[in-house]
C-alpha cells in the first residue's frame, strides 16, 4: 500500500531522531522536510519516472475567409470553428503569415491577435505555434519529464509508435504525411512522481529511496546550519553519518534506474 507524505514526514523523522513532542520544537521544521521530499521526487523520477499515456488530438483544419473583417477570420463555407480554437494559430497560406486566435465568436468567426485575413484568403488552423498538422501543444500535460514515443494512429494491432520532437510546448510526429484533424495521439509520457496527503504514484521500492534520500539531505542541511553551533568532533560525527547516508541513497538511485534502450520507430 502507497504510503502518503505524512507517513513519509514521520518515518524520515525517526530515522533522523527527530519525533515531533508537543511540548517542543523539531529541529527540521516541516515546510523543510517537504523541500527535500520534493528535490528527491525530482531526482527519483529522473531515474525511474512516473509513466503515463496522455491522449491528444490533431489540428489541421483549412477553408478560405468567405469576408474581410479587421482581425477576424471569418468563413461561413466550412463554419467548423470550436471554443477550443482559441489560442491556435491561423497560418495564411496565401500571404505566409500568422495570427492566434483570441476569442470564438461562432462556427464561422474567430478573433485573431493580428489583422491577417482577407476574403478568398485560404487558412490552415493549427496549434499553438504549430506549423503543420503533425505539431501537437503539451502545454497542457503536468509534471513532464519527457515523452518516450507516440502511438499513431492509434489502436492498431501490432501498436504504430512513432519517433517524435519536443520543442518547448510543441511536439512534432515523425511522420511522412500530415495527420488529419482531429486525429487521436497517444503520447508515453515520462513524469515526475506525485506525493500528497491522500494519493501517491510510488511503489514502496521507491518509497524507501525517498525515505532514504530525505533522511540524506535532511542531515546535510543541518549539519550545514550547525556548524558554529556545536563542538567540532560533535559536528564531525554528525557529518560522517549525513555522509553515510547520502551514500546509502545514492546506492538506492542506482538499483532503481530504468534501464533505457534507444527505439527508432518507422516513419510509417
Amino acid at each position: 500500500m502507497a504510503e502518503k507524505i505524512k507517513t513519509i514526514r514521520t518515518i524520515a523523522r525517526q530515522m533522523l531522531r527527530d519525533e515531533f513532542q508537543p511540548s517542543e520544537d523539531p529541529d527540521i521544521t516541516e515546510d523543510e522536510l517537504d523541500l527535500h521530499i520534493k528535490e528527491v521526487l525530482v531526482e527519483i523520477s529522473l531515474h525511474r519516472p512516473y509513466e503515463v499515456k496522455e491522449t491528444l488530438t490533431t489540428c489541421n483544419r483549412s477553408g478560405s475567409a468567405t469576408a474581410t473583417t479587421a482581425d477576424h477570420l471569418i468563413d461561413t463555407a466550412n463554419a467548423h470553428f470550436v471554443a477550443g480554437d482559441v489560442g491556435k494559430t491561423v497560418h495564411n497560406s496565401t500571404d505566409k503569415t500568422t495570427a492566434k486566435v483570441t476569442a470564438y465568436n461562432s462556427e464561422s468567426d474567430l478573433t485573431l491577435d493580428t489583422n491577417i485575413m482577407a476574403s478568398g484568403e485560404s487558412y490552415t488552423l493549427y496549434h499553438l505555434d504549430g506549423t503543420s498538422g503533425k505539431d501537437l501543444d503539451i502545454s497542457s500535460i503536468t509534471d513532464l519529464l519527457e515523452v518516450e514515443k507516440a502511438e499513431y494512429p492509434t489502436r492498431q494491432s501490432p501498436q504504430e509508435f512513432r519517433n517524435c520532437i519536443v520543442f518547448g510546448d510543441v511536439l512534432t510526429l515523425d511522420v511522412d504525411s500530415e495527420p488529419t484533424d482531429g486525429d487521436e495521439v497517444f503520447l508515453y509520457c515520462h513524469k515526475v512522481h506525485q506525493l500528497t496527503e491522500s494519493a501517491s504514484t510510488l511503489r514502496p521500492d521507491l518509497e524507501k529511496v525517498l525515505v532514504e534520500g530525505v533522511v540524506a539531505k535532511a542531515a546535510v542541511a543541518w549539519c550545514n546550519k550547525m556548524r558554529s553551533q556545536i563542538v567540532p568532533q560533535s559536528y564531525q560525527w554528525h557529518k560522517d553519518w549525513a555522509n553515510e547516508q547520502d551514500a546509502r541513497y545514492r546506492l538506492g538511485l542506482n538499483s532503481i534506474t530504468k534501464r533505457r534502450v534507444w527505439e527508432f520507430y518507422s516513419r510509417g
